[in-house]
């Protein structure tokens, strides 16, 4: 069996039998693979998955019919998006409706606007302490002036004490403002063993609950009448009052603002084992002086001090709702010498709903999440009935929409909690203020310290609270995603995030490694004089800025080993920031643009909406997805407009043109799928197998060694039913089903000849 130049078969009569024409010792190998015991059954299973291809393409004979089955896929796709995009605005309108609930109980703009000014106005100076008595002196000369003004800007004294303590104007302190400081045991360095077994070590990991203080019997301000408006304490309660502190109360740069990355490394601030100083708003100045002086010359802070933080509670009326600020500074003493400090500010409401508007945007999140349920609960039940719930539960949508609600149902029982946290700061803050409108001697006071506790608790849980509702954030952002990826053009962005997400992950294994060495590397190169390399975790996140913004500083890297230096930095750059980063980029290009060309000219956004807003306007003669696709197993293989209209003859145009077009555009698309270079050589083997089986078919009749079965017929016929067979192949079978004309003229010459064969015989 041969080809000529244009593709037909051509067979030649040669003795003992039918054989092939001689080819190209090139084409004979090529043959050879491609017969190749190996290969066939290869061949054979990509005839079959192309058959269906080749009878779509060959059995196409009017260019204004589409087949069934493509208005099958068209229809399903339209209902797919119908209501893919129809969740677009659900998804849009609750999203929005949990971030505008977020931020009116939040109030995050108002907020940011005080917490800056008392975060800076109140740790103003803190960087100049380097010691014991730098803490001392930042105490005295600008933290405690300012937290307990009595004077107004002029310096003049204010009449009443309830205009005392008043910060940055608006805001008022309100209970004691606590100093606290944790402390530890002195034991033998290394257990007594070692070169430094006979030195002491305060070891910052143990905790000392032991009475301390100098001994020394200081002198104390004997107390008037004129103190305290609501009565006088003695002067052996005062001297109990300040005497407290030495018990344990239960309930580059000197001193430098720590990073994060050495939070593990100093103290953390505890609830228990504190040594606290409580000063209230309603002392004299003077007398918190001498209480101030009266603890440091006692040795409050000494050798054994590990962490001292400072709490203030101020209260803000004046934008919004009434709150609490707490103001939080933590000063830890390096064991290696040296103070760092790291200032918190945070604030409580002391109302839950700052007006109407909130309670109604709540209760809007609340019913749409349980619709939400109610609608999947709905289609759980469905896909039970029709024994489809395992496949229904494993959908990403059904665990997506299963996040939502789990997520939804957190968020609310955790502002819940968080009313039931408020109500108990707003009923100490209430039982505070009363107290300190009575004016009692802080001496014999000890109010207020539950209401810094309770203040802290509440900080504590809104800090984790709000990781929560952002992760919640991210989660209905995920819901975008999903109606997307109903719109052609709009899924191809989320498409390529999707697919390209493999090779990104494979691409972040090379990653990994390369980075964690350069991070390691430069911790050992420059982390003994370089605070962004002084810990693991700080060189990988500094690694990972010069990675993304590939500036640096070069006399500061180079300021010792010049020359490793240059190394480490250049190959760094070359390596992660041109190569790497840039891999990631034509990773995601490349898929995109081959998701692009995938979806050739699909209908824009704009187009899309312009069509489901034709679909609600014409509703009543619209006719529905679910119709369509009962019908067409009832209608012709090649679906004409005149076989829909004759189904629905109610069908407006505008559906009917516009369900004819995307069809015509599918496929339009099929056939581009079709002619891919790699679905083409697939079909190209497909062709050569059903060749082979002509040809050994034909031999084999010419030979007498097969049995056709039944009458005997003509022999067009078989000819026939193997040019059918081969229609069955690909598109490229056409060109042989017109050539195959050529092999029954061959034929009827092999009966002629044969029949004069068998006259000569009989003559």
């Amino acid at each position: 069996m041969a080809f000529d130049s244009d593709g037909s078969a051509l067979f030649e009569h040669n003795s003992p039998g039918y054989a092939a024409d001689s080819k190209s010792n090139g084409t004979a190998e090529a043959l050879g693979l491609l017969g190749r015991e190996s290969n066939v059954p290869r061949i054979y299973q990509a005839a079959q998955t192309y058959r269906g291809v080749a009878r779509e393409l060959l059995g196409r004979k009017d260019p204004d019919a589409v087949p069934r089955d493509v208005m099958h896929r068209v229809v399903s796709t339209q209902q797919e998006r119908f209501y893919g995009c129809l969740s677009l605005p659900g998804n849009l309108v609750f999203f929005l409706l949990f971030s505008v609930a977020v931020i009116l109980h939040e109030d995050i703009t108002n907020t940011y606007m005080i917490e800056s000014g008392l975060r800076t106005h109140l740790s103003e100076g803190a960087e100049e302490m380097n010691d014991r008595a730098g803490i001392w002196n930042w105490l005295e000369s600008s933290l405690m002036p300012k937290l307990f003004a009595q004077t107004d800007p002029l310096g003049l004294p204010y009449a009443s004490k309830t205009e005392w303590s008043r910060v940055l104007t608006y805001n008022q302190l309100v209970g004691p403002a606590v100093i606290a400081q944790q402390r530890s045991n002195r034991v033998w360095c290394n257990d007594g063993e070692g070169v430094s077994g006979d030195m002491y070590c305060y070891d910052q990991f143990t905790r000392s609950n032991a009475e301390f203080g100098s001994q020394d019997v200081l002198t104390i301000a004997a107390p008037t009448s004129s103190e305290y408006a609501g009565g006088t304490s003695t002067i052996a309660e005062r001297r109990a009052y300040w005497d407290s502190a030495f018990k344990v109360q239960n309930s580059r740069r000197l001193a430098r603002t720590i990073r994060p990355e050495f939070d593990i490394m100093l103290p953390r601030v505890q609830k228990e084992d504190n040594f606290v100083v409580a000063i209230h708003p309603n002392t004299p100045y003077n007398l918190t002086e001498q209480h101030l002086n009266y603890v440091k010359q006692r040795e409050w802070l000494d050798a054994h001090t590990k962490l001292v933080n400072i709490r203030a509670l101020l209260v803000n009326a004046e934008v919004g709702r009434p709150r609490l600020q707490m103001f939080s500074f933590n000063i830890a003493f390096s064991r290696g010498g040296g103070l760092f400090t790291y200032v918190k500010m945070n604030t409580i409401f002391l109302k839950s709903f700052p007006d109407v508007a909130t309670i109604v945007v709540d209760i809007l999140f609340c019913t749409h999440l349980f619709i939400i349920f109610v609608v999947e609960l709905y289609r759980l039940g469905r896909s039970v009935g029709r024994r489809e719930a395992r496949r229904h539960m494993r959908k990403g949508w059904t665990i997506l929409q299963a996040l939502t609600i789990i997520g939804g149902v957190c968020v609310i029982a955790g502002y819940c909690y968080e009313f039931t946290l408020r109500d108990g700061v707003r009923r100490a803050f209430e039982q505070v203020a009363a107290t300190q409108l009575q004016d009692n001697p802080a001496d014999t006071s000890n109010n207020g310290i539950s209401l810094i506790e309770e203040a802290d608790n509440m900080n504590e849980y809104m800090g984790n609270f709000r990781i929560v509702t952002g992760l919640y954030c991210l989660l209905c952002m995920v819901r975008f995603f999903t109606s997307f990826s109903a719109q052609p053009r709009l899924a191809v962005v989320t498409t390529t995030l999707e697919v390209s997400a493999f090779d990104i992950v494979h691409f972040l294994i090379v990653l990994a490694p390369t980075w964690l060495a350069y991070a390691l590397a430069g911790c050992f190169i420059f982390g003994r004089r370089m605070e962004e390399f002084a810990t693991l975790d700080a060189s990988i996140g500094y690694c990972f800025k010069l990675m993304i913004e590939g500036e640096y500083d070069w006399p500061y890297y180079a300021e010792e080993n010049y020359f490793t230096t240059m190394f480490w930095m250049w190959t760094f750059m070359v390596l992660l920031n041109l190569i790497m980063l840039n891999l990631v980029l034509a990773i995601i290009l490349d898929v995109y643009g081959s998701i692009r060309r995938e979806t050739g000219k699909s209908e824009t956004a704009w187009l899309t909406l312009w069509r489901m807003l034709l679909q609600l306007y014409r509703r009543r003669v619209w006719v529905r997805s679910a119709q369509l696709l009962e019908a067409l197993p009832n209608m012709p293989d090649e679906i004409k407009e005149e076989d829909l209209l004759a189904t629905f003859p109610n069908m407006c145009k505008e559906q009917l043109h516009i369900l004819m077009e995307a069809c015509y555009f599918q496929v339009s698309m099929d056939d581009m799928a079709a002619a891919d270079g790699q679905r083409a050589m697939k079909m190209a083997l497909s062709c050569k197998l059903a060749i082979d089986q002509v040809a050994t078919t034909v031999k084999a009749l010419h030979e007498g060694t097969i049995e056709t079965g039944g009458d005997d017929k003509p022999g067009s016929e078989w000819v026939k039913k193997l040019a059918g067979e081969m229609a069955e192949q690909n598109h490229l079978m056409m060109k042989l089903q017109s050539k195959l004309k050529m092999v029954e003229k061959q034929w009827e010459i092999i009966l002629e000849k044969e029949a004069e064969e068998q006259e000569e015989n009989n003559e």
